[in-house]
């Protein structure tokens, strides 16, 4: 018999016999869990309970000839790898109630002061299963706009933003290379990719006019 390819929930799966809390910021919480499986064997595991997070791949048509599409990216200070890296603009869900989409939009304007009137949603990934719970959501923005936010002030590493628009077929190439390593960027790239090579009238696509962001 052929398994369904799809994941699946299972909460259940083993019996947790023991958790200790470790640490509990702002955005994770560490536990420290003993688990026990159907076998009788039993494990600690420590992993860590994050808020979810949505991403934005934003294109626009090119004006190279060699390039169909440009793609937004940012460069930033990621303290945990010491790299300053390229990235898409990106964000956590820490607004109760605000839809996934309405998230991605508010993130895209809050980071680049862009803003998007077509959504897709592209996929999805658990962004380290083997430690953390937190899913993220990759959008592909279209029909994008300059649309700034006005009164948000950026700090720490997001004042040091950069915004920068580059050929989608170029980031492609580094990513390939090696040369990108953020793995929501990696992710949406060839995500991207997919969907142009696929045609966007396979997917559906989500109208939200920028006074509504």
């Amino acid at each position: 018999m052929i398994n369904e390819l799809r994941d699946v929930n299972a909460p259940d799966h083993v019996r947790l016999t023991d958790r200790i809390e470790r640490f509990r910021g702002p955005i994770f919480t560490i536990y420290d869990d003993e688990i026990e499986f159907a076998s009788g064997d039993v494990a600690r595991r420590q992993w860590m309970d994050h808020d979810d997070a949505v991403a934005v791949v934003a294109l626009r048509p090119s004006d190279h000839d060699e390039e169909q599409w440009d793609v937004l990216l940012i460069r930033q200070y990621r303290h945990s790898p010491r790299r300053i890296m390229w990235e898409i603009p990106a964000g956590l869900r820490d607004e109760e109630g605000e839809r996934e989409v309405l998230t991605a939009a508010r993130e895209l304007r809050e980071e680049t002061d862009f803003g998007a009137s077509r959504w897709i949603r592209l996929v999805n990934f658990v962004t380290s299963p083997g430690v953390s719970n937190e899913d993220l959501g990759i959008y592909l923005a279209l029909d994008v706009e300059e649309a700034p936010l006005g009164q948000f002030v950026r700090e720490a590493e997001e004042a040091e933003i950069v915004v920068e628009w580059f050929g989608l077929d170029h980031v492609t190439d580094a990513v390939m290379a090696g040369q990108l390593s953020s793995p929501t960027l990696v992710a949406g790239i060839l995500a991207a990719n997919v969907a142009l090579d696929r045609g966007l009238d396979r997917f559906h696509e989500i109208y939200l006019p920028l006074a509504d962001q």
